[in-house]
């Protein structure tokens, strides 16, 4: 089914050869190249986040097995679809707060568990409200998956669909420090009720046009979108992201894209994008990218599950 999936090793093994791993990932050279450029839709500078991490340790975060050979197809949209559309302003009590997935490649889980987190309380109008668990993911969901050498974000969904996750709370976070952790599956860290809270079975969908990703989104809630993440990228701090053309890619990423729009400043649509890197990183945790013309890889390879309110 995967079969034309981009295997983050072979990114690694690539990059590495023609350039330094233990070399800063921040590139004072490329913000100045950005920020110089008086065409250019978007600003860089030097995040907090990223001081001290090299461009070995920045790869390693890249955990998502990204699908190659595909272009967006364009689909009729539905009229009732609008020109601009935020889910934090549409459901803004269900869209959940930024994330850390720190030194871990497990964006993938972060992506996955953040989407069914928001379309659980939008199905149920708000009466499932719960952050759930990345880390249940990263440890227990081994079926194709790798924790924190990565996975790919539907066979999380398919995860989510047949075993379903605990709440944050209940198995918090631990891989930040890159190991995968134990599988726990029977008691909670906080000592409360151990519950699972699963996805909709047989209804994840995967798009590869931005008409399917926007109608899913307008309709259901935030999707999990893929990317391939350039060095350029690591120093984002606003404006509507477009790759250079020049940064080395450092590997696939997935997402969470939470709506669209388009740029006054450069007339440029974006995604509206919500990124598991922290609060502190680019707007808040969120990036504006081109839409529509499948910057690196963002308008194909997006995928969700319906939220189960029959849990």
């Amino acid at each position: 089914m995967y079969k034309s999936i981009l295997f983050v090793s072979i990114v690694l093994l690539a990059v590495a050869a023609s350039l330094s791993v233990n070399d800063d990932v921040l590139d004072d050279n490329l913000i100045r190249e950005v920020n110089s450029n008086p065409h250019s839709s978007w600003k860089a500078g030097r995040n907090p986040r990223f001081e001290g991490v090299s461009i070995g340790q920045a790869m390693s975060m890249m955990g998502t097995r990204k699908s190659v050979g595909k272009t967006s197809i364009k689909e009729k949209a539905s009229s009732s679809i609008p020109s601009s559309f935020d889910s934090r302003v549409q459901w803004p009590n269900c869209i959940h707060p930024v994330l850390n997935q720190e030194q871990c490649g497990s964006c993938w889980a972060f992506s996955t568990s953040e989407a069914l987190s928001d379309r659980l309380c939008i199905a149920s109008n708000g009466q499932i409200n719960v952050t759930l668990s990345p880390q249940a993911l990263v440890s227990c969901d081994t079926y194709g998956n790798e924790g924190c050498n990565g996975g790919v974000p539907q066979l999380a969904w398919e995860y989510c669909e047949l075993h379903g996750l605990p709440t944050y709370s209940c198995y918090p976070y631990t891989s930040g420090n890159g190991t995968d952790g134990d599988c726990i599956k029977d008691s909670c860290a906080d000592n409360s009720q151990y519950q699972l809270f699963k996805a909709k079975e047989f209804t994840m969908k995967t798009c590869d046009s931005v008409e399917c990703i926007q109608e899913l989104i307008y309709a259901n809630g935030p999707i999990v979108g893929t990317m391939e993440v350039y060095q350029d990228f690591i120093s984002y701090t606003s404006g509507v992201y477009v790759y250079n053309g020049t940064a080395p890619l450092l590997g696939g990423h997935a997402i969470k894209i939470v709506g669209w729009g388009t740029d006054s400043a450069s007339g440029l649509d974006y995604w509206a994008v919500q990124n598991s890197w922290g609060p502190t990183w680019g707007l808040n945790g969120f990036f504006w990218i081109q839409r529509g013309v499948d910057m690196c890889g963002i308008d194909h390879d997006a995928s969700a599950s319906q939220g189960n309110t029959k849990q």
